[in-house]
């Protein structure tokens, strides 16, 4: 694929990914608006359409990305995107600050995939899943986000406390429910999946076929 048509692919895949997260977060966020609990409280209406709408974006974006690999990994590259100069590992050397920026801003994602998967063994000690960096998507952010299944995602973030020492919070997110479901363990995944699973198919027997 040659330069120019590496950047109409790469911008075209960048303006995917904010469609479908905006579309995402309007859809939490209506989900989160117009099924919110009976009881809860008036003043808890808009936190909660909040957190439904980010759910919603983290959810949607995770799909799209699975949709994307093919894409993604063909721009990824054996050749520099920009091939004049190079540094000394053959990184292109960006020519302005908008490549500069674009080359950072793939490097954080990429950082942020590994840091979610080198800390997964807190949830996952065989190592056997989550700990693959090719499975979490990357955010400039720093966040990072797991597909799991349709309508649920892992999400992963990081802090540090006052002495520098890295916390790393994984918790579980679906379509269903925005509130975030701290994950621990990964038998919490499992349950949780299960459990849609089993209503999945609750509700699939309780549809009466149409008699006429």
């Amino acid at each position: 694929m040659n330069t120019f048509a590496r950047r109409i692919t790469a911008a075209l895949t960048e303006a995917a990914d904010t469609v479908t997260m905006l579309t995402g977060a309007a859809t939490g966020a209506w989900t989160g608006y117009t099924y919110a609990p009976s009881g809860l409280d008036a003043a808890l209406h808009l936190p909660y359409t909040g957190a439904a709408a980010l759910a919603g974006a983290l959810v949607f974006a995770a799909a799209a990305d699975l949709a994307l690999i093919p894409i993604r990994r063909r721009l990824a590259p054996s050749a520099p995107l920009y091939p004049p100069a190079t540094g000394a590992r053959g990184a292109a050397v960006p020519g302005d600050l908008d490549e500069a920026l674009g080359q950072i801003g793939a490097a954080t994602e990429t950082d942020a995939a590994h840091r979610a998967a080198q800390a997964a063994y807190r949830i996952d000690l065989s190592k056997s899943l989550l700990s693959s960096a090719d499975r979490w998507r990357g955010y400039t952010t720093g966040d990072a986000t797991f597909y799991l299944a349709p309508g649920a995602v892992l999400h992963h973030s990081r802090e540090e406390d006052e002495y520098g020492v890295p916390k790393h919070h994984y918790v579980l997110l679906t379509a269903e429910d925005p509130t975030p479901v701290p994950i621990t363990n990964i038998q919490q995944i499992h349950e949780d999946l299960a459990l849609r699973a089993s209503k999945t198919a609750e509700a699939a027997d309780a549809v009466v076929p149409s008699t006429v």
